[in-house]
This record gives structure tokens, sequence and C-alpha cells, in this order.
């Protein structure tokens, strides 16, 4: 049985890396599996693998002491970003179960752009080995790609029942678009380091908690409205994040934060998150920062961004709108501009 929720009406969100790989897969077998609300999974991705303790090499956890999500972003990028970042203390933020033990090590969410981070440690109190989530690894061909972020990943995954989806939700059944991801380096094989980037849909209200949710495959749970949704096992809800500097167009369409790239516009017919080709954030000195460029046509190019969620009219919202998490960040001091295909929108505070 697949792990779902319940709310048709979400069902036009659309992530834009299902219409990317979809226009350029080869013509072979494929086995897809879909949520309907919480997000559209990438048809990229091969079926998932369930792996045991032993795929973990021995973790190396003092060179990962002050790195907050050093598998989704570049290098030392995080390091502009820590006075953003919360970090819970030690068992002020963990929820467990018979089996398993979560806790939130730290989050990232900017909530004028509406992009987040989050970093999970799951534990294996049974400490058999038995890790609660499948793997889900991509084609070949979109593997290691330069400038492709989300292309050396492993994205986790409830694949059976039983096993664990991670999600991001506010509100009682409000979720976010969401990609969890493991980190192979630091985690064993019943300690799983897992980071994620999410955001949430259109009608987040700021200021709402967060609630970080493990959400069992196979297991349905009825909320107050009536809504079924899938069995959440773990939950820890956190609120007061960091606020997050950002910079906007003169005529608001555009935020640009450290994190995140939120484009709004109030055109009609082709979703907005199928019309931006180039994406590019252009320096006082005269230097750009190429988030997603796709002049290959092959349905990938450079993409600097970890997650992509379009929401517009189709889904009941009075405005097209597209957010990006950035796997790149950068001194807002030293931003000019943002380049949205061929359109340059100068940016300010």
């Amino acid at each position: 049985m697949m792990n779902h929720n319940d709310f048709p009406e979400m069902t036009d969100q659309f992530d834009q890396r299902v219409r990317q790989t979809l226009e350029s897969l080869p013509e072979q077998p494929q086995r897809v599996r879909r949520f309907p609300f919480k997000r559209a999974v990438s048809v990229g991705l091969v079926a998932a693998l369930c792996v045991g303790g032993t795929a973990f090499a021995a973790s190396d956890l003092p060179q990962a002491i002050g790195q907050h999500f050093s598998l989704l972003l570049h290098g030392t990028d995080e390091q502009l970003l820590n006075d953003y970042t919360v970090t819970p203390t030690p068992g002020a933020a963990t929820a467990e179960n018979e089996k398993y033990r979560m806790t939130v090590e730290s989050v990232l969410f900017d909530e004028s752009a509406g992009a987040g981070l989050v970093s999970l440690h799951l534990e294996n109190k049974a400490g058999d080995g038995v890790m609660p989530f499948g793997i889900l690894e991509l084609y070949p061909q979109y593997q290691n790609l330069p400038d492709v972020v989300w292309s050396n990943l492993s994205e986790c995954y409830g694949n059976e029942d039983g096993q664990y989806d991670f999600n991001v939700m506010y509100d009682e059944y409000g979720f976010c678009g969401s990609r969890f991801y493991l980190d192979t380096s630091r985690s064993t094989a019943n300690d799983y380091y897992i980071e994620g980037a999410f955001i949430p849909n259109g009608d987040y209200t700021p200021g709402t908690p967060l609630r970080f949710v493990a959400q069992e495959t196979g297991k349905m749970q009825t909320v107050s409205s009536g809504a079924n949704i899938g069995y959440i096992a773990l939950e820890v809800s956190m609120t007061d994040f960091e606020q997050v500097p950002s910079l906007k167009s003169a005529d608001g369409s555009i935020t640009l934060s450290p994190i995140g790239l939120r484009v709004t516009a109030q055109q009609p017919g082709e979703m907005l998150v199928d019309r931006i080709e180039r994406i590019a954030v252009k320096m006082k000195d005269g230097s750009e920062l190429i988030i997603r460029e796709n002049g290959s046509g092959d349905g990938v190019g450079i993409d600097q961004a970890l997650y992509v969620l379009g929401f517009g009219p189709d889904a009941g919202f009075d405005s097209d709108t597209v957010v990006y998490v950035l796997a790149r960040t950068f001194d807002l001091a030293d931003v000019q501009s943002v380049i949205i295909n061929d359109t340059e929108y100068p940016l300010s505070a």
C-alpha cells in the first residue's frame, strides 16, 4: 500500500524536475511511484533499493561538528548561513517511538521566499541494522553532473509498508514540497543522518510552526477535518526561526535571500515554472552566479536549485509562483540584481 495524502485540490503543484526529466528520459522500462499531494517524484529515479547496514562506511563524526548542511550546500557556503540556522539544544527537538528516535539537528527557514533546509538524525533503538526507508538512485546519465548538486545525492523514500517517508507539515494537514537525502558518509548501520530541502505551499502563514514528521508507509490516520493522511510515526514541532535577510525587486515580483528565490507573476497560460529557462544572480562587480541555465536543451543543464516548486491559479491561488531552494549562497551586500530569462530585475533591501 502506498503512503499518500488525500488532498486532490493540491495536485496542481508541480516539481519542475519532473517536466525536465520527462523530456529527456531514454526509452527504457522504469518504475514510478507518485504522491498526489506531497510531491511528484522524479521519473528519472530507478526503483528504490533497500540498503542494509553494510552499505555505510564508519562514521566520521568529528569532521561533521559545526556543519549544518554539508550534504546540500557547496563547500564552505553554509558558513555564511550560520547566523540564521537554528540548532536546538541536545534533546530539545526529539521524538521517539518503540523502534526509532528522531532528532531535528538544524533548521534554516526563510519565510520571505518560502525556502528551507533541515538536518535530521534518526537512531535505530533496536540496533538491528534495519534501515526504515529505501534509497532512490538516479539513472547513471543523471548522476554526478557538473554543477548539479542534486545529481550527487541519494533520496530517502518510504518504499515498503512499515518504512518511513519524511515530510514537513504546518497547521493540521498542510504539507510542504520536499526532498530528503541520506548522508552516506556520516551514517552507520543504526544511525542515519538525513538532510532535506523544503518549500511550504502558497497558503503558509509566516510564524506558523513547522512539523517535521516521519510518516509510516501503509498506514493512514484521519484528521479532524475528515481528511486522510499518512500515519505520523514521529513528529517534532518547531517555530521561532531566525529571520533571513532578503532583497526585492521594485514591483515585488522577485524575492531573493541567501537560500531562496521566489518569483511571482500575474500571467495566465503556461505555468511560470515552465517559462523560466535561465536564472542568474548578478553581483555588483559584474560577475554572475548561474542558478539555472538550460541552453543545451537536454532537460538538465546547470541547476543550482536543490528543490523547485510551482503553484498558481490551477491550485487555487491568485498568482503564478515558483520557489527555488538554492544550493549556492552569497552575501546579499554583493548582489545587484537577478536575471530571469532575458530580463534583469534590480534588487534592494
